[in-house]
């Protein structure tokens, strides 16, 4: 199978999903209906950071970095949606780059869901089967679940792609930048 576009740049994103998705079904947590806020992708190393971050973009619409953690973080907002298994689909990648404390390998590694204003009662609801809640600030406290091959879950109010404009952050219009083909 030849990989194109996003693929070629992290991965199959579609096997992926399905293994987080049949994971979180395995676990009994129901996210059927639930609307997909973004998937995170991790790189081990500034430069690879930099490269997949420019790769990416030539799929993207817009794009956002910030400085965040003590690092920098883009938002990609892509071009076209990326559809994946169940009817879910997605158009927001997160890019951490690497902290010095912390020592991760590069690929997928977690999918954002977005609850809304019910996730006080999902988190109450799933309390035992979830594995924390972050905070990381007034407008994004996600709650998660981590499986045993270190990919994980994380449960939202609101999408990424509203916490970075609630943030205050700028996004980037990207319109100008080609990317030669542009399957997904």
């Amino acid at each position: 199978m030849t990989l194109t576009g996003v693929k070629k740049v992290i991965g199959d994103y579609e096997i992926f999903f399905s293994d987080l998705l049949h994971r979180l079904k395995g676990a009994g947590i129901d996210v059927k209906g639930m609307p997909m806020s973004h998937l995170l992708y991790r790189t081990t190393t500034v430069p690879e950071y930099e490269k997949i971050r420019d790769q990416l973009k030539t799929f993207c619409k817009e794009f956002a970095e910030t400085q965040f953690n003590g690092r920098a973080v883009s938002i990609l907002v892509l071009k076209n949606t990326l559809v994946l298994e169940d009817g879910f689909t997605v158009s927001v990648i997160e890019l951490p780059a690497p902290r010095p404390a912390h020592m991760y390998p590069s690929g997928l590694e977690s999918i954002g869901i977005i609850v809304g204003d019910e996730l006080p009662e999902f988190n109450k609801k799933y309390e035992n089967k979830l594995t924390g809640i972050k905070d990381h600030g007034i407008h994004c406290k996600p709650s998660f679940i981590t499986f045993d091959n270190g990919k994980t879950a994380k449960f939202y109010e609101i999408s990424l792609q509203k916490i970075v404009e609630l943030q205050g952050w700028q996004f980037e219009k990207l319109s100008g930048i080609r990317g030669g083909e542009n399957k997904t």
